[in-house]
């Protein structure tokens, strides 16, 4: 009777542990899921990829049909020191083959380290890509191409894994 018991006990202590086990697991996966910004609210990830995450500071303002306009969003990278960086970003995106729209999307972004400072513009450290629907980029400014200016593009104009049309 008492390994019976014994036997159970440890059934009982090891299921504990493994429910617990998922708990922690299920709260890091949540973590890291990205956010469509249709959704998003500030502290969300609206971007994961080659190990910077894009996290929304201030929501954008839409513009014309086709524009977000100066959201905030921070970046921060398993390389870098944690502190991560902001930008106040403008996507103006496009729709391919439609007549009188561009054909690329643009993204462009200021560095900026506090949300309530004046801004003079132009910023000398202002970046851009124009994303063109025939696979080329083009770049300008200070920013080197990384996997989460194509991917916040994505997210911000709808398309790829974000595409909800």
């Amino acid at each position: 009777m008492s390994d019976a018991v014994g036997g159970q006990g440890s059934r009982k202590h090891l299921a504990g542990l493994l429910a617990c086990l998922g708990v922690v697991l299920a709260g890091c996966g949540a973590t890291s899921k990205e956010v469509a910004i249709q959704n998003a609210k500030p502290g969300d990830l609206l971007v994961e990829v080659d190990g910077s995450r894009v996290e929304l500071v201030r929501d954008f303002t839409p513009g014309i049909a086709n524009g977000l306009h100066k959201g905030v969003v921070k970046i921060t990278s398993i390389a870098g020191d944690g502190k991560g960086k902001m930008y106040e970003v403008t996507a103006i995106c496009s729709v391919k083959g439609e007549p009188g729209w561009q054909a690329y999307d643009n993204i462009y972004g200021d560095p900026i380290s506090d949300l309530n400072a004046k801004r003079t513009f132009p910023v000398k450290d202002r970046w851009q890509f124009l994303f063109h629907f025939d696979g080329r980029t083009e770049k300008t400014g200070t920013l080197e191409p990384n996997g989460w200016v194509s991917r916040l593009k994505d997210n911000l104009c709808r398309k790829g894994d974000f595409d909800d049309t």
